[in-house]
């Protein structure tokens, strides 16, 4: 038989359950509070560690791990283990002094030099963190970990040519993969030089008859300033040999933005007599940035100005760009919109791209010649770079234009090009 309940049945048949349920979780906390002054040291110790490492229960983690070191003072994996969780929440001086502890009665004890080496490194205090690695090191001078520690503050104290001679040194006398992958890194990321030799060929199904063929050399040089580049750049086209002399730099200006200044010269009609360009790109919140820019041609005796305009955002491996550039002359007008996709598998030499658009802008260097304004392109393109060894990369291009090369005449553009480069 069921029995309906009236409105004031019912709240007062709510307000009952919910004061029980919070009668029976009071008397729970109250239970588990008792239980845990009864557990040992170790029981402690695990329940602190199956919690799950999250900082709204930093604290709960910390009131478990100081029980124990109440129950037993001289636990130095408990000691250490509080003192991790410290350091993730941000409480510096309570982290470094249990690690201190620790070290003050087992100074043989290297995971405590690889704790506070930590603390001091993530909070860009590379010095102490350096020295907290060279005592560890006297304990244990064959420990990978540390030898890594100290390479790492060693580079980020601007002295990489040492960090690389200790794991070098390391790695002759004792195998280990973790201190050659960090080796391999920091090469890479330390390589003050960069040669690119590249090539492409683009193939005409109707405006031209034969194809253009372009040959690229560039050394890159990384200094303290950000890098300067120079290129010389060989093409044919129209059946006419030509060079042009490039150089550029990515100087830094201050936190978060760094700008492009180039220059180029040739004597060749099928170049631009003289080209410049100026950029600024910024580094904005979110993980977006953006360019702004502006760059000037002179094809005697006309001369084009164009105006660059980019947003790009990282999300995980992935970095998505729109760019445009945009010239105000109207007897040459040109507008080029390019959305670029990247997935990088590490760095920014090892990646696979693709690129759609609409548009080609005077400033691409492979393509710009003089032509009628107003005219339709759209183009889809393929990127893939990849480290062949240590410092060694190939890429690889493919570039598709459907272009209107006169009013109403339509022809397709193929461009497939190789680079190799060295860094050292």
């Amino acid at each position: 038989m069921l029995i309906e309940l009236n409105g004031d049945m019912k709240k007062a048949m709510i307000r009952f359950l919910s004061i029980t349920l919070s009668l029976q979780l009071l008397l729970t906390g109250y239970v588990l509070a008792q239980d845990s002054t009864k557990l040992t040291s170790d029981e402690l110790f695990t329940q602190a560690r199956n919690i799950p490492k999250e900082k709204p229960n930093y604290p709960k983690i910390i009131s478990i791990l100081k029980l124990a070191l109440e129950k037993s003072p001289n636990y130095a994996d408990v000691r250490l283990f509080l003192g991790r969780v410290y350091t993730w929440n941000d409480n510096l001086d309570s982290a470094r002094y249990e690690f201190n502890q620790v070290i003050a009665k087992e100074p043989q004890n290297t995971e405590a030099y690889s704790a506070i080496f930590d603390v001091e490194y993530w909070n860009n205090n590379y010095a102490r963190a350096l020295d907290h690695a060279n005592q560890g090191l006297l304990y244990e001078p064959n420990s990978s970990e540390l030898l890594i520690k100290k390479a790492k503050a060693l580079n980020a104290m601007k002295d990489s040519r040492q960090a690389l001679a200790l794991l070098k040194s390391y790695s002759k006398k004792n195998s280990s993969d973790t201190v050659k992958s960090y080796y391999d890194l920091l090469r890479k990321e330390n390589a003050k030089n960069l040669i690119d030799i590249s090539y492409e060929y683009v193939y005409f199904d109707k405006r031209f008859d034969d194809p253009w063929h372009y040959t690229s050399l560039d050394y890159t040089r990384n200094t303290s300033l950000g890098s300067i580049t120079g290129r010389v750049m060989y093409s044919n086209r129209f059946r006419t040999d030509g060079l042009q002399g490039e150089i550029e730099a990515y100087p830094s200006i201050s936190k978060g933005i760094y700008a492009y200044v180039g220059a180029g010269y040739s004597q060749s009609d099928i170049f631009p007599r003289f080209r410049a360009g100026v950029s600024l790109y910024y580094t904005l919140p979110k993980s977006f940035d953006a360019e702004t820019g502006f760059r000037y041609l002179d094809f005697n005796p006309n001369k084009t100005y164009i105006f660059v305009v980019a947003l790009g955002k990282y999300t995980g491996n992935f970095y998505f760009n729109l760019k445009s550039y945009l010239s105000p002359d109207v007897d040459i007008f040109s507008h080029s919109y390019t959305f670029s996709a990247r997935y990088y598998f590490s760095d920014r030499y090892n990646f696979i791209g693709a690129q759609i658009g609409a548009g080609i802008s005077p400033d691409d260097r492979a393509r710009n010649i003089m032509g009628e304004g107003n005219l339709g392109t759209y183009k889809f393109g393929l990127n893939y770079s990849r480290d062949l060894f240590s410092n060694f990369t190939i890429a690889l291009s493919g570039l598709w234009f459907y272009e209107e090369y006169r009013t109403d005449l339509w022809g397709n553009q193929i461009g497939a090009g190789i680079s190799l480069i060295k860094r050292f």
